[in-house]
């Protein structure tokens, strides 16, 4: 039986640094999202002015993270690569839900530190 490693990844940073619309599009772009579905996500987001966060809402899945525009609780979700299964934890980045967050990163084996390069966010 040829067993692939796990990895827990989870994915940090601060507020609205795109966290889930970064792991949405790499998921879709894999495929892992039909574009069936990715239709039915901007259809949804543009009916309550928040087209841009179509991808976030592959893994934002919650009612209130939707309307709010912000992750509240660690979204899951699970792939696998050729060499891999990669459990995707996106943890939230509003002050408000650090102890979510904490929750997240505790059970990674790994993360990815998503910083905005936009001029004036972090510089």
């Amino acid at each position: 039986e040829n067993v692939k490693p796990l990895v827990n990844l989870v994915v940090v940073g601060h507020v609205d640094a795109g966290k889930s619309t970064l792991m949405g599009h790499l998921l879709y772009k894999l495929d892992f999202v039909s574009k069936r579905l990715m239709h039915k996500f901007e259809k949804g987001s543009k009916e309550i002015g928040k087209s841009s966060f179509a991808f976030a809402w592959v893994m934002d899945e919650h009612e209130e993270e939707r309307m709010r525009g912000v992750t509240v609780d660690v979204g899951v979700r699970h792939f696998e690569t050729q060499k891999r299964r990669i459990t995707l934890l996106d943890a939230p980045g509003h002050r408000d839900f650090i102890p979510n967050m904490i929750s997240g990163t505790a059970q990674a084996d790994a993360a990815l530190i998503v910083v905005p390069a936009s001029t004036g966010e972090f510089e």
